[in-house]
This record gives C-alpha cells, structure tokens and sequence, in this order.
C-alpha cells in the first residue's frame, strides 16, 4: 500500500470518497468543506491513493478540462440551472485524447451555505466518438468568490470501441471550479 504523500492528498481523498458513498445510498450529511483544498496551485492527486479500509481507490486523474459558463437561469424558487463548455485531455495510462465538453447542471443552496447539484453532460473526442455523464455534486463558496463543487459521476459510451469506450459505465469523483470571472475548471479521477 502505498502512502499518501501528506495529508491535504489525505483530506481530499476521504472527502471525495464521503461524497461518492452518501450519494449511492441516497443519504447526505453535510458539513462545510474548505474550498481551498484543491487550488489552482494543487491539482493532483497521487496515483492510485487507497483508503485504509481497502475498499475503495481513487485512480488516477483522467480528465482536465478549462471552459467557461455560458448561461444561467433560474428555475423553480432558488435553484439555478448553469451551461458550460470545455475543452480538456482524457489521458489513461499514456495514452491522451484531446475533448470538448458541453454540460448543464442545477445548484440548489441549503443550510450553512452548501450547495447541492446535479448535472448531465457530453464530451465529444477527436474521431467525433461520444460519451455522456451525469453527476451529484456538493460545493461551497470562497470568500473570494470562487465556487467549489467535490461530487461522483458515471460515463456512458454511445460506442462499443474507441479511444474512449473504456469509460462506458466507469464511477469517477470529480472536483469542479468556478472562478468570479465565470471560467471553469474540471477534474476528474477514476474510482476503482
């Protein structure tokens, strides 16, 4: 077993497991998560970090993506409904793939500031081969403005073969950054 390299890598990957774990089983206990954790300046998890109980692995980072919003709108009472593009790199093993993404999720705010998502999206490969996810997200706000979402997500390959079929029905835990400007930042590692 290899060890974690300090303890933020530590405090991200019990996070991120937490949140895979509540949303599988439809319950959520919410507590205020630190939206510095992951900054712009600390991007990446170790390769294959294990949690002491041995059940579940975070793999490594197979998705990076930058975009920006490109709508808001508000639906029912507060909860806000926001579009995005992206493009990024889908890399496993050493093998990468350049990607564009559209995707639309809503965020509804609950108690002590936390806000509770859900999204659905498409990410599109070079030879047009199309996947689709969708996701469960909690995030908090910055002080400074910047918004921080840490959730799961599952793929969907529309193609059997492909550069990016071994990604048909994989879980993954994602962390997902808006900055005041409106730009955006995705990461996203495979669950094992």
């Amino acid at each position: 077993m290899k060890l974690m390299r300090n303890s933020k890598e530590y405090l991200v990957c019990t996070v991120l497991l937490l949140l895979v774990a509540y949303s599988s089983i439809a319950f959520l206990t919410v507590q205020s998560v630190d939206a510095q954790l992951i900054s712009s300046n600390n991007t990446t998890l170790s390769n294959n970090v294990t949690q002491s109980n041995g059940n579940v692995t975070v793999g490594e980072l197979i998705y990076e993506g930058k975009g920006e919003i490109t709508s808001q709108i508000v639906l029912d009472g507060p909860t806000i409904q926001t579009s995005f593009t992206s493009n990024g790199t889908i890399s496993v093993d050493n093998n990468t793939e350049k990607v564009s993404e559209i995707g639309t999720y809503t965020t509804t705010p609950r108690a002590n500031g936390i806000l509770y998502g859900e999204g659905k999206g498409v990410i599109t490969g070079t030879n047009n081969e199309i996947l689709t996810w969708t996701s469960q997200e909690i995030g908090t706000m910055s002080a400074d403005g910047k918004i921080l979402f840490r959730g799961s997500m599952f793929f969907n390959s529309l193609s059997p073969i492909g550069n990016l079929a071994f990604l048909d029905n994989m879980p993954a835990v994602f962390s997902f950054e808006v900055d005041p400007s409106n730009n955006i930042r995705n990461l996203v590692w495979e669950l094992r």
